[in-house]
This record gives C-alpha cells, structure tokens and sequence, in this order.
C-alpha cells in the first residue's frame, strides 16, 4: 500500500536506532528506500549490514551523489509504485503503532489524499514538547505554524507527483514550502489526533530552533511561497506576519543584520503594505518575538483572519 523514503547523510550515529524503530512498526511498508546522499562517515555500511541482518524485510539501498535531502528524496520517489508514500529522517525514532493507525483511518476513508499527524520534539536536555498544530488544512496555519512536517505527512503517491514533488532548490525549511504545496491543492486530508515519532532536536539535525546564520539558506522557500500565495489576501497576510516573528527571533538570537535584512526584503515585496495587513500589528508581532516571546503565532492568527 505504501512506501517508505528514507534520506541520509553522515547519519552512522543515529541510523540504528532509526532502522530498528522501523522494523518494530507493526505493519510493514512494501517498500523501504534508503538513499546515501553522498555520506562519508561509514553511514551506507550501517544501512547495507542492517539491511543483510533483515533479508526478510523490504529493504532497497539507493544512492544519490548530488548533495540535498530533496534530491535523495526525489530519488526515491521516482522508484515508488505504490498508491501512498511516506518519508522520515534518519535520526529520529518512528512510532510502532503509526503505520497502523494511519492504516485504519485510510480503509475508512479510502478518497482520502493526505493523513496529517502532530509530532514530538525532543531536546537534547531530554525535555520534550509536542509541536504545535491547528489540525487543519489552512494554507495560512501551514506558514505560519509549519504543522505539516515532513514526518506528519502520509500522502497519495499521485498528489505529492503533481505538486511537483520535493523542491530540490530550497536548502532549508522544504517540508514548510512542500507543506503550502500540498494544500494549496486543496487535498482531501485527515489529522491523527495523537503525537507519533520522536523527532530528535540536535545541532546536526535537519531542524532546529536556531535561525541565526541562516537566513541566506530561508530567503528561497520564503520566496517560493510569496511566488505562490501573493495573490490571495489571507496566505500574504499569514506570509507578513510570519516574517516579521522570524525577524524578531533574529534579533532575539543575536543576529540584528540578518533581521534588518528580511524586512526589507519583505517591504520590497509590498508584504507590508496597509493593503494586506495594518503596520503596528507587524511592529508587535517583532518586537514580542525579539523580547524572547514564545507562541506568536497565535496573536498572527487574529491579525491574518484566521481567528
């Protein structure tokens, strides 16, 4: 029924604890696609002896040399057959019982195109935290929350292909772009209610809460998304506010230049313009973020519309 894409790079520390939450998940992908994206570390040994140790399990080693998780990704959804496809990254623990929840919700529900779900950080202090979600197919909540995560994705081999798939272009922030994608479609989509996996927050992860020397790496996908939302008041308002937070916690994280920079970026663009969304509210929305204040997103959802 479904594929399993799995991209890595220099993962040999956190491959194991990876591959072995996948074989213990209680119900089994057709298919598994493991993609080395140019690792040096020993990491395409771990997956060929794991692979060696399961003969029984679906296993295909791939490989992409060309650097960036969206091309070995791409890679392997060009292999794909099945009618849905699901990726995770490789250090980050999946839950046993996702797949099967997943499962049960798709036979209820075969029209569906897309099964959303909430997933766990965890820090490197051992803290966890649920990452925030709306539980909705809002363009608007996906920019400015980036509740569809690329490991709270389940969906239709079909769709993910029209959309174009994993934008290659973008170094940061991809699953947050492909996210406005696929809802930008209009997808037939149902939320899990519960938190699945635990998403592992280090400083060689893929996220992070640190953006500081970064922004060169956000300006493509925050212009991809202005490319494609610029035309419909509620996404541009949403797009504004979310900047003008991530400015703010620029700022808040030493990096003022950087800051300075994205708002003209976006007064270039007109996102600031009294047309779309009222000046003090953006003013606020970056200084609260740059004062250290947590959950901004909520006080945008009222200035977008959304609430």
């Amino acid at each position: 029924m479904f594929s399993l894409i799995i991209p890595y790079h220099n993962r040999r520390e956190w491959l194991p604890r990876t591959l072995q939450s996948v074989v213990l998940s209680s119900v089994r992908p057709a298919c598994v696609f493991l993609v080395d994206n140019g690792s040096t570390d020993g990491s395409a040994q771990v997956c060929e002896e794991f692979a060696a140790r399961r003969p029984d399990y679906p296993f295909v080693l791939l490989s992409e040399p060309r650097l960036g998780a969206c091309r070995a990704r791409n890679a392997a959804l060009r292999r794909v057959q099945t009618e849905w496809v699901y990726f995770f990254d490789s250090d980050d623990e999946l839950s046993p019982d996702y797949f099967r929840d997943v499962q049960r919700v798709i036979t209820r529900n075969p029209n569906l195109d897309m099964v959303l779900c909430p997933t766990r950080m965890v820090f490197e202090d051992g803290s966890e935290k649920v990452r925030a979600v709306r539980y909705s197919g809002s363009v608007a909540h996906q920019i400015l929350l980036g509740q569809l995560a690329t490991q709270g994705i389940f969906v239709r081999t079909e769709l993910l292909r029209r959309v174009g798939g994993w934008n290659e272009a973008l170094p940061k922030w991809n699953d947050w772009e492909l996210g406005v994608r696929l809802l930008w479609a209009r997808p037939r989509l149902q939320w899990l209610s519960s938190p699945y996996h635990r998403i592992y927050q280090h400083p060689e992860s893929l996220t992070g809460a640190s953006f500081a020397g970064t922004l060169n790496r956000l300006l493509p996908a925050l212009q991809t998304v202005f490319d494609l939302v610029r035309s419909n008041k509620i996404a541009r308002n949403a797009l504004a506010a979310r900047i003008a937070i991530l400015a703010g916690q620029l700022k808040h994280q030493g990096s003022a230049a950087e800051a300075q920079t994205l708002l003209e970026w976006a007064k270039e663009k007109h996102l600031y313009s009294n047309h779309f969304i009222t000046s003090p509210h953006l003013h606020f929305l970056y200084t609260y973020a740059a004062l250290g204040g947590r959950g901004a997103w909520r006080i945008a959802l009222v200035g977008c519309g959304e609430e």
